[in-house]
């Protein structure tokens, strides 16, 4: 449980390769272990969790994981 909204972590966390990829989720990037294109799209994270990508999110997801 936290006290702040995700809107205030993604900003602090920003510069240390952290990124809002849906209304839910923000993920650190150094984690990601595949992107699964089909079902709209969605991440398998190294703990083997699935997230799913918001389609306003996934261009830039793509771009941002092309430069790591």
């Amino acid at each position: 449980m936290v006290s702040k909204h995700l809107k205030e972590y993604e900003n602090l966390l920003a510069e240390q390769q952290f990124m809002r990829v849906h209304n839910s989720y923000l993920i650190n990037l150094k984690e990601v272990k595949k992107y699964i294109k089909s079902d709209g799209g969605y991440i398998i994270m190294s703990n083997d969790m699935h997230v799913s990508i918001s389609p306003r999110k996934k261009e830039e997801l793509l771009c941002v994981m092309k430069k790591l």
